[in-house]
């Protein structure tokens, strides 16, 4: 009896292990959802504003000693001459160098277009990712794509999350960096209900 007690309960163990391995290997890949909006972020404590003339990506992680956290994005709008494409990753890793972006398998969403959009949740995370946010534009339809020329970011930080401005240049002038627009939004701690 005890022994066939042992084998079930190893059993279930080995089932639950085997969950949560999927689980999270699901939550770096699945697609983003557009069901919502994210929760609102509360008493904004200081803002900096970042220009990154040869970026062509940005990436921002998640820090401090609780990790729970979950990202939150969508495209506002530009004004661009070029076809824009926003390309976003998320990797179970620490940010790479500048400008040097996951491999494909961890690409999450490609976007054409700099027509604003809903938003769209990345899901919830107990640990370390990275999130990157790719922008690349297109001369013609039959041309290769291109990345960006350079970013610039204003990033305001809240008492629960912080916000990200994130705009693309798509000229080598480096003229006014609104060829693409996003906002991205992460929430730190525990989970809000939806």
């Amino acid at each position: 009896m005890g022994i066939r007690f042992r084998s079930l309960a190893l059993a279930a163990i080995a089932a639950i292990f085997t969950l949560l391995l999927g689980t999270i290997a699901y939550s770096q890949t699945a697609a983003p959802s557009t069901n919502s909006t994210p929760p609102l972020l509360i008493n904004a404590s200081q803002s900096v504003d970042v220009t990154r003339p040869n970026a062509t990506a940005y990436s921002l992680w998640t820090g401090g000693t609780n990790l729970r956290h979950e990202v939150w994005f969508r495209v506002l709008g530009g004004d661009a001459l070029y076809q824009q494409r926003l390309r976003v990753y998320k990797e179970q890793a620490p940010p790479r160098p500048i400008n040097e972006l996951p491999p494909e398998s961890n690409r999450v969403l490609e976007r054409l277009g700099n027509s604003p959009s809903p938003w769209y949740r990345l899901g919830f995370e107990s640990e370390f990712f990275t999130y990157y946010f790719d922008g690349d534009y297109q001369y013609a339809n039959i041309a290769p794509w291109d990345d960006s020329f350079g970013v610039r970011v204003i990033k305001t930080v809240y008492e629960n999350g912080d916000l990200y401005d994130i705009r693309f240049e798509d000229q080598n002038q480096l003229d006014d960096y609104n060829d693409l627009e996003i906002e991205v939004v992460m929430i730190r701690g525990q989970r809000i209900p939806l």
